[in-house]
Parts: C-alpha cells; structure tokens; sequence
C-alpha cells in the first residue's frame, strides 16, 4: 500500500533563524536527549539510544519507513531542536520542560543548527545531512494543547535531517561537523 506524502512546506529562510549562537567558532555539541513515537498523535518516549538507518530515520519512530529517497522527502527521516532554544521558550510559555512536546527527535546541546543546514555531521556513529530549517506547525499546537508554543518556536523549531549511514546513537553522544563541512565553513566566513 502507497502511503501519500503531503508536499514539502516552504522552508524558513535561514536569515529569519534565531537559534542558539555559539560564543566561539569552535563549538563542541552532544545529544541531551532522544525521543521517538510509533505514531503520529502518540506521546513522545524518551530513549536513550536508538538506531538509525540509512534513508529510513529512526527505529520505532513514527517517521521510520522503506525509503525517504523513494518520495523524493529525506528531510523527513529525523529532527533536531537546540536545548537552548527549549530553555528560553519553556520560560516564555511558563512551563517546566518542553522538550519532549515539541515532538523533535533530538535534543542537542552547544550545536548551532544552522552551521549543519545543507552540511553532513555525525551524531555519535551516525553520519546526516542537514537538509532544511523548518517552523512548528499546526499539529505541535493540536497535540501539545499549547497555542504559545508555536510563537515561542517561531524560527527556531529546528532542523530536518536525512540519515546517511546506520548506526546507534546514544544521550551523551558527540555531534561534530564532517572535515570537509569545517573546510568549508571556515573559507566562506
């Protein structure tokens, strides 16, 4: 059975992001936390570890399937959310802990996304592809039951990611830019 793939939003202009800026250049970054859902209205479930697959996503996740590539969507296979862009909009929204409502796959720490947008990195033994930075949508709000979290996570929602390689990724893991992504990085600025 073919499963309809809804066309891809409108990305967000990189210019718009207001995610996490580092102090240095030389950023270090981990994973802080991990969470998958087996369907799309379910809770989130904190993991510690999870493998990934080549051009599939996360195993148990919701978004795990036979081939991204196939439907011409790899930006949907995993999620990435700044931990300090959680800190601030859990205190503009007044709550506790919002990491797990914002139903993203991985929580980093000390890794500016936007550095990895259009730029392969690994986390842990896991290689990716930072394919696109998108904004909360409709859905987050409807499952969260918080209206201000979409204006709290407005240009700083995250970014999509397509899985390169298999691997386990663990809470803890180092998140690094690959070499020739440093290179590069480093002639532009």
């Amino acid at each position: 059975m073919t499963v309809a793939i809804r066309p891809m939003p409108e990305e967000m202009p990189p210019e718009l992001w207001r995610g996490y800026q580092p102090t240095s250049a030389a950023w270090q970054g981990s994973v802080k936390e991990i969470f998958i859902t087996p369907q799309s209205a379910q809770a989130m479930v904190s993991v510690s570890t999870v493998r990934a697959f080549a051009d599939r996503g996360l195993e148990g996740d919701r978004f795990f399937r036979d081939s991204w590539d196939a439907v011409k969507r790899s930006d949907k296979a995993v999620s990435l959310i700044e931990d300090e862009v959680l800190e601030l909009a859990a205190q503009e929204i007044d709550v506790s802990a919002i990491g797990i409502l914002t139903r993203r796959n991985i929580v980093t720490r000390g890794v500016p996304l936007i550095e990895l947008l259009g730029q392969e990195f690994t986390v842990g033994n896991v290689r990716m592809r930072g394919i696109r930075l998108f904004e909360p949508c409709g859905h987050l709000v409807a499952v969260t039951k918080l209206p201000s979290i979409f204006k709290a996570l407005e240009h700083r929602s995250g970014l999509k990611a397509a899985v390169v390689s298999d691997g386990i990724i663990r809470t803890g893991d180092a998140i690094t830019l690959e070499q020739s992504s440093q290179k590069f990085l480093a002639q532009a600025g």
